[in-house]
């Protein structure tokens, strides 16, 4: 395996493991606000306090490095959509110039969803 194709394989794995992580952090908080609801439907409602300055601030600040996480992700996903997205409509076009009789003797087109090269 060649340089190009381990940092491809890094960046498809380092790719993974944020969307896992961010999933995680989705069924947290589901299951907060589930916990949240029942509360709420049991007793009517719900009150916190949190006495301690040093816990309070950290769970403040724990809350808004989460949410940029969440931004982060979001904007991740869209640019990545968008660049499958181009790279299909190229692959659709370069596939048709194919069918379309557009061959030349001894060059190759490289297919971008698997990374073979396509004998033309």
């Amino acid at each position: 395996m060649d340089e190009k194709q381990q940092l491809s394989m890094r960046r498809r794995l380092r790719f993974s493991l944020i969307i896992v992580i961010s999933q995680v952090l989705l069924v947290a908080l589901a299951i907060s606000w589930l916990v949240h609801m029942s509360i709420i439907a049991v007793s009517g409602s719900v009150y916190f306090v949190e006495n301690n300055d040093f816990i309070l601030w950290t769970e403040i600040s724990l809350t808004v490095l989460i949410t940029l996480f969440g931004i982060y992700i979001l904007i991740m996903q869209i640019k990545r959509l968008g660049e499958r997205r181009s790279g299909e409509r190229a692959g659709d076009r370069r596939a048709g110039d194919i069918r379309a009789g557009d061959r030349r003797e001894g060059g190759t087109i490289a297919d971008r969803r698997d990374n073979r090269q396509v004998r033309v």
